[in-house]
């Protein structure tokens, strides 16, 4: 940069009071003025004699061994405009710069205007400057050109004398700086200097390219003696209520040689040659973010992690207030790029500081682009079959595929699927909004109960259920919730909050632990049915319950639930029929297996869990062979299970539910 010729400006109202003086300073009598005097004091680090770990600052270089009493010239002291504290690691090395202190206010009151918005600077780091001056040298421009236009003889002196002490020591940074932009590579060392605060900073990292602001950054080291910088940034999040500014800290390890700064895993917008482009592509990202503030039940596919259409319910506010991970703290988002000292003092603030249940306003403002650039690239869910919070890529989520015959596939009586319907049609189901809190209350929600043996039919009646009413389908077994009444209340309070927060459909799955009748002398599993029926007291939603064993329900559930469906072992048409249900999804391409086949499948005495996972495993040997799904493929299978199944039960091998096979297929 160059150095500027003087000009004039008008002069500034200053003040004159130092409120942060440093450590160890005594304050001066009112009648004596701060900082008047035109020079530059400095002063030198003395340890006190006989006193360990105790130091103070004295006017000469101090021989060995030998020191000045401190009191003697801090008052003298305080009237030069800059002092320079200098130190030395050891009696071998020379001394340099610790910190400098200003003590003059007119040069206060001209860097508050030349530095106003930079970072992390408070009103005491006005005052005092440590190497590298990087404040300086971010602003050295705005500096310059300011003592130019000043118009006041005295502060232009003071500024002045600043801007003479301050060229040497940054001769060094402007050298660097400048072969930083001039060829476009950086070495470790100089990272402090490739970023302005303020600027845009872009970070590629486990497949995302985000932006962010840069406000400061620091080298650091590990225990191990692994060198990094830190990039401390801001970027643009939501926390379920509102977005705001979200402070992030982006780490580059230490490198041998030169780097292109656009080869760094974070670098500064300007150094992209394509950086229009960028900016393009991450506010166009942004804005799909903007569309996902609140509550959404998706589907989410990543094809490189083998995830297709996973049901996920997107709720930052559920997220952090059931995954562990606290409610960030934000600072306003039209602090973005200015953040004054003010601020910074107190610049983060939660959504969420009171109640987190409480009612509150929903602020969807939308966003500018700016703020759109800095979104992160990802949303805050829940996936609805593994039961695990999440952050995953926005851009790959889409809407849900889903069926329009949900309930053709059960195998019911026409007037229990009609029933059924009938149940889960009412207005307060099927028109309500998702997402809704219910009206709390008592009795207001819907409990099944289906019982029956294993693979006829339970769980795809909760998946119907759902599937008609395109809510979430909230999967809960017995280890999920724990043997202990305490661990029951506590895993399934939280399920049915969220169920009801997100209107799901509650499947509790072999529910009998929890529903068995109770007795005299078994007091824990007295403790878990009563948990077990006060909570489902004031359930508002539509719960599902299944159980294998009927006639071992305590009586009290009766009273609870509003309709049981009773499934029968499956007949040979159920049979035929669940064939039927699983083979019509595949194309007419991939499988070739008629009517007769079908005929000659249903033979086999298996439950409709049994017939999925031997179409699964028929499906592999087919590929394996290169061939369409047939009979051929499906009865291998079907025979080694027959074969199992003979020698788990003893020799009798069946499907879990009636006629025996003795491990050969049926003629």
């Amino acid at each position: 940069m160059t150095h500027p010729t003087r000009r004039r400006y008008r002069e500034s109202p200053s003040d004159n009071v130092d409120e942060n003086a440093p450590n160890g300073e005594v304050e001066l009598p009112d009648a004596v003025e701060k900082g008047v005097r035109c020079e530059i004091k400095d002063v030198y680090y003395t340890p006190v004699e006989g006193k360990l770990g105790e130091y103070h600052w004295v006017d000469e270089k101090p021989l060995d061994g030998q020191s000045t009493p401190a009191w003697k010239t801090k008052k003298e002291r305080e009237t030069y405009a800059i002092i320079s504290f200098n130190k030395r690691k050891d009696s071998d090395s020379d001394w340099s710069t610790s910190y400098v202190q200003i003590n003059n206010s007119k040069v206060h009151t001209a860097l508050e205007k030349i530095l106003e918005g930079y970072p992390n600077l408070t009103q005491y780091e006005l005052k005092i400057f440590q190497p590298p001056y990087l404040p300086f040298f971010h602003r050295w421009t705005e500096f310059t050109q300011y003592i130019e236009h000043e118009s006041d003889e005295d502060t232009w002196h003071y500024l002045n004398l600043l801007r003479n002490m301050l060229l040497p020591r940054l001769d060094d940074t402007f050298t660097r700086w400048e072969e930083v932009e001039g060829t476009g590579h950086v070495a470790f060392n100089n990272l402090d200097l490739a970023f302005d605060p303020g600027d845009f900073a872009i970070r590629v990292c486990n497949g995302f390219r985000s932006a962010s602001v840069f406000r400061r950054g620091s080298f650091g080291c590990t225990c191990d003696g692994r060198r990094f910088f830190d990039a401390y940034v801001d970027v643009v999040d939501w926390d379920g209520r509102r977005c705001g500014l979200l402070s992030q800290t982006w780490r580059v390890w230490e490198y041998r040689g030169l780097r292109a700064l656009t080869a760094l895993s974070v670098s500064p917008l300007r150094a992209h040659p394509d950086k229009e482009a960028i900016e393009t592509a991450l506010i166009s990202r942004g804005r799909v973010f903007e569309k996902l503030r609140g509550q959404f039940f998706m589907a989410y596919t990543d094809e490189h992690e083998e995830r297709v259409n996973e049901r996920t319910v997107i709720d930052a506010r559920a997220y952090h207030k059931f995954s562990g991970n606290s409610f960030p703290r934000f600072a306003k988002l039209s602090e973005i790029g200015r953040l004054t000292w003010a601020q910074s003092m107190n610049r983060y603030s939660s959504s969420y500081d009171g109640d987190v249940d409480a009612p509150m306003e929903i602020d969807l403002t939308p966003l500018t682009d700016g703020q759109c650039l800095l979104c992160v690239p990802t949303v805050k869910c829940f996936n609805i079959e593994s039961k695990k919070w999440d952050n995953l890529d926005l851009t790959k989520f889409h809407e849900i595929p889903w069926s329009e015959r949900a309930f053709d596939s059960l195998v019911l009586d026409s007037e229990e699927k009609d029933l059924l319907l009938a149940l889960v049609d009412r207005e307060e189901f099927k028109n309500s909004k998702p997402f809704d809190d219910f009206i709390s209350g008592k009795g207001q929600g819907m409990i099944m109960l289906l019982t029956g043996p294993p693979g006829v039919g339970k769980t795809l009646t909760a998946e119907s259920v759902a599937e008609h009413l395109r809510r979430p389908l909230y999967k809960v077994g017995a280890g999920d919730l724990g043997i202990s009444a305490s661990s029951v209340e506590r895993c399934l309070d939280v399920a049915l909050k969220l169920c009801s927060h997100w209107q799901a459909v509650l499947l509790i799955d072999e529910a009998d632990v929890f529903m068995e009748a109770r007795t005299a002398n078994n007091l824990q599993r007295n403790e878990l049915v009563s948990v077990f029926l006060r909570l489902l007291e004031y359930y508002c939603g539509i719960m599902i319950l299944t159980t294998n064993r009927m006639r071992s329900i305590d009586t009290a559930f009766e009273s609870r639930i509003d309709i049981t469906l009773t499934y029968n072992s499956l007949t040979e048409a159920d049979r035929k029929q669940v064939w039927k249900n699983f083979l019509r999804n595949f194309d007419s391409k991939d499988m070739d297996i008629d009517e007769a086949a079908i005929d000659d499948l249903a033979k086999w005495a298996f439950n409709g869990r049994q017939i999925k996972s031997a179409i699964k495993t028929a499906r592999i040997l087919a590929a394996k062979k290169k061939q369409p799904l047939n009979a051929k493929h499906l009865n291998v299978v079907l025979n080694l299970r027959s074969k199992a199944l003979g020698l788990m039960d003893g020799g009798t091998a069946h499907g879990g539910n009636e006629a025996t096979m003795n491990g050969v297929k049926p003629a």
